[in-house]
C-alpha cells in the first residue's frame, strides 16, 4: 500500500508540473508623460483596449484552471501523503514545512490575483483617449502586479519540484533505494 501511494503522489507532482502554465512577466519601462509610449498609447487607444480586455478574459480563465490545481495539490494530495506519513510514524518534517511553505505561498498568489484582478479592471473602466498619462499609470500598476503572480507562480513551481524530491527520497528509503 506505501508503495503504490508513493507513486501516486509521485505520479501527481510530476504531471501536475507538466501541466502547471510557466509565468509571463510583464516587462517594465520607465517613461514620462511626453516619452513616445504615451504617443504611441494615445495613437493606438481602442486596440489597446481590446488586447487589455483580452488579456483580463484570458488570464481570469487561467487564474481559475491554476488555482483549483494548486488547491487540489495541497488539499488532496500533499496534506493527505502528509496524513498517511504521520500515521506510519514516519518522518515526514520536510515535507510538511514544504507544504506550509506551498500553502502560504498559495494564499499570497490568491491575495494577488485580487488585486492583479482589480487593477485591471480599474485600467479597463479608463478611458485612455481622454488622459493617456492616467491610462499608463494604471497600465503600469496593472504590470506590477502581474509581475508579482508570476513571482509567486515560480516560487509555487519550486516548491513542487521540491516536494517531489523528497517524495523520492522517503520512498527510496522505503524500498532500501530501488527505484521501482
Amino acid at each position: 500500500m506505501k508503495k503504490v501511494t508513493f507513486y501516486l503522489a509521485s505520479f501527481l507532482i510530476a504531471s501536475s508540473l507538466l501541466v502547471t502554465p510557466r509565468a509571463v512577466e510583464a516587462q517594465s519601462v520607465d517613461a514620462t508623460a511626453d516619452s513616445e509610449i504615451i504617443k504611441t498609447l494615445d495613437r493606438n487607444c481602442s486596440s489597446v483596449r481590446v488586447a487589455i480586455k483580452n488579456i483580463h478574459t484570458n488570464d481570469a480563465l487561467t487564474r481559475v484552471n491554476v488555482g483549483q490545481r494548486y488547491n487540489s495539490i495541497s488539499t488532496k494530495l500533499m496534506a493527505r501523503l502528509n496524513g498517511r506519513l504521520a500515521i506510519n510514524k514516519l518522518d515526514s518534517s520536510k515535507l510538511l514545512n514544504i507544504t506550509n511553505e506551498f500553502e502560504s505561498t498559495r494564499l499570497k498568489f490568491n491575495s494577488n490575483y485580487n488585486d492583479y484582478d482589480t487593477a485591471m479592471t480599474d485600467l479597463q473602466r479608463t478611458n485612455c483617449s481622454n488622459n493617456v498619462a492616467d491610462y499608463y499609470k494604471k497600465l503600469t500598476v496593472a504590470r506590477e502586479t502581474r509581475n508579482k503572480l508570476s513571482e509567486d507562480v515560480k516560487v509555487l513551481d519550486e516548491l513542487l519540484v521540491r516536494y517531489k524530491e523528497e517524495v523520492q527520497v522517503i520512498k527510496n528509503s522505503l524500498s532500501g533505494g530501488s527505484n521501482e
